[in-house]
């Protein structure tokens, strides 16, 4: 939608810039819904893909707002974006990395990233990539490869492991037993096969539940810390540009305070863990 006293790139920048909140916030309480063997597997795939198009969509921001500004104004072609940077996130997260220091104050304070982060940006560069396919290219033309829910299995153990103590992880695993003794649930053999092809015990699938769960808000917090920057990345490019407008004599406003869009990226690490729903909070 057009305003009055606004360029029309405005409208199409805040209307992307719309897409990528909501699609993140989306992306986020779809995560929270997921789980195995609850029959919400979907969720997953769904949080894969608002997540992986948010992302890629805040990062392009970023780099069409910097043509912008490096070129007076002028917008690069479809074809351009197309060639530098398709729908790699990996690539356009580089990218935006190389801006910090032409529009930040103090890129220098940028925390340096995890094993567990650059897995999060491999896993959801692929999924936007092509493993969103997966499911139908594995069943047309089988190569045994492994698939998205594996691969997230993984990274979720993997962020559980790094971001839990381990006597929380111990006694969290104890009293899971417990619970199924006091239920009376015998941890028997299931009809669910791991990774490596064996059968799965009661104990497996119900533990593995419990990480996905424990997991997903330390996923939602990495991927918001990873992203903050380019919060900041965002709001330095909007400044620039309201001081080239007004040195210019441009009097219908092109470039959104994207600040005002972004602002759940600021959320901290026990908030973050502590939220239950962000698309009704942030888009009200």
């Amino acid at each position: 939608m057009n305003q009055i006293g606004f360029d029309k790139r405005f409208s199409l920048l805040a209307q992307e810039a719309h897409l990528a909140k909501n699609t993140l916030l989306s992306g986020f309480d779809l995560l929270l819904k997921a789980n195995f063997f609850q029959d919400k597997d979907g969720y997953f795939y769904s949080a894969f893909f608002h997540i992986s198009i948010g992302v890629e969509r805040i990062l392009k921001l970023a780099v069409v707002t910097h043509y912008m500004l490096a070129n007076n104004y002028q917008t690069p072609t479809i074809k351009q974006l197309k060639k530098d940077f398709g729908h790699d996130i990996r690539t356009l997260y580089g990218e935006c990395q190389k801006l910090m220091s032409q529009y930040r104050r103090n890129p220098s304070t940028l925390t340096e990233r995890t094993k567990s982060d650059d897995a999060l940006i491999d896993f959801f560069t692929d999924y936007g990539v092509g493993s969103r396919y997966f499911n139908l290219n594995e069943v047309c033309e089988a190569k045994m490869e492994r698939g998205p829910l594996s691969k997230w299995l993984d990274i979720s153990i993997a962020v559980y492991e790094e971001y839990t103590p381990h006597q929380v992880r111990q006694r969290s695993a104890l009293n899971l037993m417990y619970k199924m003794d006091r239920e009376g649930r015998p941890n028997q053999f299931t009809m669910d096969i791991n990774e490596e092809g064996h059968p799965m015990t009661v104990f497996d699938c119900l533990h593995r539940q419990y990480v996905i769960e424990k997991s997903a808000p330390l996923i939602i917090w990495r991927i918001i810390e990873n992203l903050q920057p380019i919060h900041f990345l965002l709001e330095g490019m909007a400044n620039r540009a309201a001081d080239y407008e007004t040195a210019n004599n441009i009097s219908s406003m092109v470039i959104p305070h994207y600040e005002d869009f972004f602002y759940f990226l600021l959320a901290d690490k026990v908030t973050i863990k502590r939220r239950k729903k962000w698309l009704d909070i942030f888009n009200s």
